[in-house]
Order: C-alpha cells, then structure tokens, then sequence
C-alpha cells in the first residue's frame, strides 16, 4: 500500500497523524466501520440472492451443486476456491498489518 493510500485511509478513519501526535475523531472511526459492516452485508446478500436465483454457478465456480434431492461437492474444485479465498484474506490482512506498522513508525 502506497503512502498516499495510507493518507487515504487514515483520512477515511479519522486519523490525524503530525508534529509528534496522533488524533482520532471516534465517530468518523465508528462511522468508518460502520460503513464497511454494511458494505460486506450487502456483498453477503447480493451473493445468496445470486446463488438463490441460480446467476451464480456454485459447482462451476466452488464445487458445490445442489438440487431437490442431493448435494454434490466436488473437494478439488472446493479445496481450490478456498485456497483462494484464503490469500485474498492473507493479502487484506498485510495490507493492514503495514497500515499499522506504519502508524507505529509515526
């Protein structure tokens, strides 16, 4: 993450860093997270109401297929998705991780 994609968050955040201190207006913060909270729920919902309508290919895309009477998993193409998944969550979480250790540094 950039620098000025670290400004960029810190702004969204309500951080203020300069001249040896730290400001945090708490309810920009709050309303931050609040905003992120809604984001993923939306995200969530759009997805089952996908899935639910059949726009999105469960066994295509995550090995999952499901009918009336059975439920198919396929555990290379599930195992593959959720190798995925899991370094796209790796790669969030190190972008926060210098976020933070760049707060420290200031």
């Amino acid at each position: 993450m950039s620098n000025n994609n670290s400004n960029d968050l810190f702004e969204k955040l309500g951080i203020e860093m300069g001249d040896g201190k730290l400001n945090i207006d708490i309810n920009q913060t709050k309303e931050f997270f609040h905003t992120l909270k809604n984001a993923f729920e939306k995200s969530a919902e759009n997805l089952q109401k996908d899935i639910i309508e059949g726009k999105v290919d469960m066994a295509e895309n995550v090995g999952i297929k499901i009918d009336q009477e059975h439920i198919n998993i396929d555990l290379n193409k599930t195992k593959s998705f959720i190798e995925e998944f899991g370094k796209k969550i790796e790669s969030f979480l190190g972008e926060i991780d210098k976020v933070v250790e760049n707060i420290n540094k200031k």
